[in-house]
C-alpha cells in the first residue's frame, strides 16, 4: 500500500489501495525522485489495467501527490487542475455560455445576454431567457 509520504492517511482514504495492482511494489517505482518517460510508461504497465485506476488518479489529483498516479505523471495532474480559458459572460462573467447556431453570436444562459463573439465587450441585446426546469 503506498501511503502519504511525511504522514499516514485515514484508513478509509486508502481502503481503495487494496485493490490496486501496484500493491506490494516498491514506492520508489511510482515515486521516484525523478520522474522520466520510461518510469511512466513501467507504471502505466500497471495503472492502465488497473481497477481502481479513476481513484487513484482523483485521490492524487486531491492531494497534490508527485509521482506516478492513476496513469499519470505529476505534470500532466498539473495540466489537468489547470485553470481553463472558457468564455465568459461580459456582463455577469457566467463561464455558461453556448454559441449559436449559424451565426457570430453568444448567447449567456446565466444571465441571458446576448452578444456578437468578436465584440464580447460590446453587449448587442439583453435577451431574458426562461430557465426551463
Amino acid at each position: 500500500m503506498i501511503q502519504r509520504l511525511g504522514g499516514d492517511y485515514a484508513a478509509s482514504e486508502v481502503r481503495w489501495q487494496d485493490d490496486a495492482l501496484c500493491g506490494g511494489l516498491p514506492l520508489g517505482v511510482f515515486v521516484p525522485d525523478k520522474e522520466d518517460p520510461k518510469g511512466l510508461e513501467t507504471a502505466r504497465t500497471y495503472c492502465n489495467p488497473c481497477p481502481v485506476r479513476g481513484t487513484c488518479l482523483r485521490y492524487a489529483l486531491t492531494y497534490g501527490l508527485r509521482g506516478y498516479w492513476g496513469g499519470t505523471d505529476t505534470a500532466e495532474r498539473r495540466r489537468l487542475k489547470a485553470k481553463k480559458d472558457r468564455a465568459k459572460c461580459p456582463s455577469c462573467t457566467s463561464t455558461r455560455v453556448v454559441d449559436m447556431v449559424d451565426s457570430h453570436d453568444a448567447l449567456c444562459l446565466a444571465c441571458g445576454l446576448s452578444w456578437l463573439r468578436e465584440s464580447a465587450a460590446q453587449p448587442r441585446t439583453s435577451t431574458r431567457v426562461r430557465t426551463v426546469a
